[in-house]
């Protein structure tokens, strides 16, 4: 043991001075764990915790995030359904419409047609009315000059009816 004494010696140690040190680094050790590291260990304690629920509430705002991005995409799916479903609706009515339009139309030009055919009908018997007329004008003056003289309008009149109608 003096040699190792003797050795620390002419390295400069003294070892006096280290037990002295020794005694005061375990004074300065129990006084700075009484009054130093407890109030340091429970900064660090609660700061620990602290960060614990953090990444705790961290977690749950990206659970509810995540949850509420589904949701909001279910809300999105469900718009785009429905916007599809009131766009088919839509189209159908239309072309329902289109449809009824188009037989309304129809049923216009029908009855057009028809009023035009009654029209004509009308129109061809008034000619044939008047055409009847005038042949009988035409019969009557031809049959006064053949006679030369003219014969009572009322005879006359029967006479031609009667002829026309044998002629038909």
């Amino acid at each position: 043991m003096d040699y190792i004494l003797d050795t620390l010696a002419k390295v400069g140690f003294d070892w006096k001075m280290g037990l002295f040190q020794f005694i005061n680094f375990l004074v300065v050790f129990w006084i700075l764990k009484r009054f130093a590291f407890k109030p340091i260990m429970a900064v660090v304690d609660e700061r620990q915790k602290k960060e614990k629920t953090s990444i705790e509430n961290f977690q749950k705002a990206k659970t509810e995030l995540q949850m509420a991005e589904q949701k909001a995409q279910g809300i999105i799916d469900e718009a785009k359904v429905d916007a599809n479903k009131r766009i088919e609706a839509s189209h159908n009515a239309a072309k329902e419409q289109g449809e009824q339009l188009k037989a309304k139309a129809k049923a216009e030009i029908d009855a057009l047609i028809v009023q035009a055919k009654k029209n004509i009908a009308i129109d061809k018997k008034e000619m044939q009315e008047s055409l009847r007329k005038e042949t009988v004008e035409l019969v009557v003056r031809a049959v006064e000059k053949v006679i030369g003289d003219k014969i009572d309008g009322a005879s006359d009149t029967a006479y031609i009816k009667e002829i026309l109608a044998s002629l038909k």
